[in-house]
């Protein structure tokens, strides 16, 4: 199980491709999926098991939704799977998902734990700033949302 932490620098060569750092490359295996993130705000970077477990997710979408049909539609429509580094630990990011998130030559990897972002770096530096601003606000949400359940004694 992939385990990403920390963030890279990297700037994109002038054929769309980029060297992924070497911490990163044991983690994201032989047969990965280029993407989008959850919020088409980054290029993501899927290991095999964790991709296998988005399309599972993507097929329990209804035919009948028309919002999930939508978000599954644009997700699967800018997705690319069946990748690999080649010699020199580049991987060509798809050009076409370089102009939807407005990716120029400087690039911010970004570990999230089970996947990896890609980044442009002005955009990461930028949000990186909102994150900062907002940081008690978020930090309670995930007090909120995700901390363990405590029990009550009497």
């Amino acid at each position: 199980m992939a385990d990403f932490a920390g963030s890279f620098e990297h700037s994109l060569d002038a054929k769309g491709r980029v060297i992924i750092p070497v911490d990163f490359r044991l983690d994201l295996g032989e047969d990965f999926a280029i993407a989008l993130n959850g919020s088409a705000s980054a290029i993501a970077l899927y290991p095999q098991e964790e991709w296998l477990k988005l399309k599972a997710r993507m097929a329990r979408v209804s035919v009948t939704d028309k919002k999930g049909m939508e978000f599954k539609r644009f997700f699967n429509g800018n997705a690319f799977p069946g990748n690999t580094v080649d010699a020199q630990g580049r991987v060509l990011l798809p050009a076409k998902l370089r102009s939807l998130i407005g990716i120029s030559k400087d690039l911010v990897f970004v570990g999230m734990g089970e996947t990896l972002e890609i980044w442009d770096a002005q955009k990461h530096a930028e949000s990186e700033q909102e994150t900062r601003m907002n940081i008690d606000e978020l930090a309670q949400h995930m007090e909120e949302r995700y901390s363990e359940p405590t029990l009550q004694t009497f």
